[in-house]
């Protein structure tokens, strides 16, 4: 099923009063149809800002719910349901690439520090920081945004919790389409990679 049927479908169910037997019979159609299954990767996008700070930061795994953590891309289909694309998948595993891209951008954003994924070894004689993600949405919405929400977290060299901030980013889409709402979602976390960039800077 298309990206906009997925749309009309949503704004159609919310506006009935049988809200599970619509949703079902649209499940049902997704099923009986075969179409070319898309792969998408997040893009790669260059840091807003650069930052001076020496550090020594190790990224930990991201932490995902566990509807996130498969290899569909999600929908929400109003307050109360989603749905996880069957054609239309993360052509690897979203964690890994938003770990990835999370110390990509970290390490173009403080150029003058160290990054590397947790357990990797770090260079000694600077200040040493671990970075903690968990994301609980990072999916399309019935209203037309991506949108990508959870708590990150800055801990110091004995593990104790120097930085914390909840986070919600909601982003429009310019146009229908997975690959729109890939890179939307790819901008909302540039967005929260930033923001812990800037954390890291400041601290």
């Amino acid at each position: 099923m298309s990206f906009s049927a997925l749309i009309q479908r949503a704004t159609a169910i919310r506006s009935r009063a049988l809200i599970a037997g619509a949703a079902l019979l649209m499940l049902a159609g997704c099923a009986g149809k075969t179409a070319q299954t898309n792969h998408y990767m997040l893009p790669s996008n260059a840091p807003q800002q650069q930052y001076a700070n020496s550090l020594a930061v190790a990224v930990a795994p991201i932490r995902l719910t566990g509807l996130l953590d498969n290899p569909g891309i999600v929908m929400q289909l109003n307050d109360i349901e989603v749905y996880q694309a069957r054609q239309h998948l993360w052509a690897e595993d979203i964690g890994v690439q938003l770990q990835q891209q999370l110390q990509q951008q970290l390490s173009a954003s403080l150029p003058q520090a160290h990054i590397a994924a947790k357990g990797q070894p770090l260079q000694t004689g600077l200040a040493q920081r671990e970075v903690r993600v968990s994301i609980n949405a990072f999916q399309g919405s019935y209203n037309g945004n991506a949108v990508v929400q959870g708590q990150w977290q800055v801990l110091g060299a004995d593990g104790q919790l120097l930085q914390h901030k909840n986070f919600r980013i909601e982003q429009p889409l310019s146009e229908d389409g997975y690959p729109t709402l890939v890179r939307t979602l790819g901008a909302a976390w540039d967005q929260v990679s930033q923001e812990l960039a800037a954390a890291l800077a400041a601290d």
